[in-house]
């Protein structure tokens, strides 16, 4: 996410006491930040206050706009007169910051420094001030304000891409299925041979022999293709939501949280397809590593309101609930954003009932396994 270093000023000081709120209480994590009275009450120099997370003391800050509005500069006599007010902000505050529309001016920021060291000594609040160019560099940089204030400055003439899950989903939940072996060791029965006749062995061998020959003649081989359900699928939707096109992109992504492994598709077959079949090109790779991929389109440009959907992503998640976040982000000629997306596990388990037969009674009974086995069924039985 890159801001424009010409990002222009709110169109009013309401608005742009509005945006501070917003800015500042996201970089101090205070969702109980808020706007101090209401217009024409003494404020005693708070416009907007809060306390930020992990504090126990009261932050103010003044907003003044400038410039635009009043082609002024901050005076060092208002900058006085704006401390002599805060001191008297119940309960103390801890911090006092300006906040400007205005240009940065290196002779008021060199007075506010001086004034906070004077202010400090004397047991009082630390002073700040911030320019319009200061406030876009944070702007830029706390990206729930960004978003807020690039939408309702209508920046959308400009570029701005919406990346998703399938249905535009920011959030998904994926369930992939593992099984767990049950063992039943059951007793087997070992039938005795009275008169210890050796034709009787030997004809008994014969019949299993033949058994087995029977079964590899004449019984249906299972050779249909594997579908293996530990495997999630999910794709991405790339939207732009600006009015200009977005030229020669691609969008890499990477996970943090465990997974086991990513592919490009969830089947196996006995029968290999062989020559140029078996030679599709994947808009999506992960080059070197199974935790982070790319997204490169054939087509190179996004018209505005288009939307590009990837080739599926098959991602086998461990089997237990998590999340993963998935960090994306877009470059493109002259364009580029990131974000997070969120991926929800929700694993379904079955178990395997395998009968075993022991000849030791003291080993008859259930065993459940430590480890879960991938759930792998015939394409056909999925449909």
């Amino acid at each position: 996410m890159e801001a424009s270093k010409n990002l222009r000023r709110p169109t009013n000081w309401q608005d742009f006491e509005t945006l501070c709120k917003k800015l500042w209480g996201e970089i101090w994590n205070c969702p109980e930040i808020k706007k101090n009275g209401r217009n024409g009450q003494n404020q005693n120099g708070v416009d907007v206050c809060g306390i930020p997370f992990g504090e126990q003391n009261y932050y103010g800050i003044q907003c003044k706009g400038k410039d635009e509005y009043t082609n002024k500069q901050f005076t060092e006599a208002e900058i006085s007169i704006e401390i002599a007010k805060a001191k008297l902000f119940i309960p103390p505050l801890k911090k006092f910051y300006f906040a400007t529309t205005a240009v940065k001016d290196g002779a008021i920021e060199e007075f506010v420094r001086k004034i906070n060291i004077e202010n400090k000594t004397n047991g009082f609040f630390e002073i700040h001030i911030f320019s319009w160019e200061d406030i876009v560099e944070l702007i830029d940089e706390n990206r729930q304000t960004h978003d807020w204030y690039v939408k309702s400055q209508n920046f959308k003439s400009s570029k701005s891409v919406s990346v998703t899950f399938q249905k535009g989903l920011s959030e998904l939940i994926l369930m992939p299925k593992f099984k767990r072996v049950v063992t039943y060791n059951k007793q087997k029965i070992v039938p005795q041979n009275p008169y210890n006749n050796p034709l009787l062995d030997f004809n008994n061998k014969l019949q299993n022999h033949n058994s087995y020959i029977n079964t590899l003649l004449y019984e249906p081989t299972k050779s249909g293709t594997k579908i293996n359900l530990s495997y999630c699928e999910f794709c991405f939707e790339i939207h732009n939501t600006g009015l200009d096109p977005i030229e020669e992109y691609k969008m890499s992504f990477n996970f943090e949280g465990d997974i086991k492994r990513l592919a490009h598709k969830n089947e196996k077959s006995p029968l290999p397809i062989i020559g140029i079949y078996n030679q599709r090109i994947y808009n999506v790779t992960f080059p070197n590593t199974q935790m982070a991929g790319q997204v490169i389109p054939e087509k190179k440009i996004l018209v505005g309101d288009d939307t590009f959907v990837s080739d599926y992503i098959f991602m086998k998640p461990f089997p237990k609930d998590y999340e993963i976040l998935v960090l994306w982000k877009l470059i493109s000629k002259d364009f580029r954003d990131e974000g997070t997306l969120k991926l929800l596990i929700k694993p379904e388990f079955e178990r395997e009932l395998n009968e075993v037969l022991v000849e030791d009674p003291s080993l008859v009974g259930i065993k459940e396994g430590d480890e879960f086995q991938d759930y792998i069924i015939d394409k056909k039985e999925k449909h």
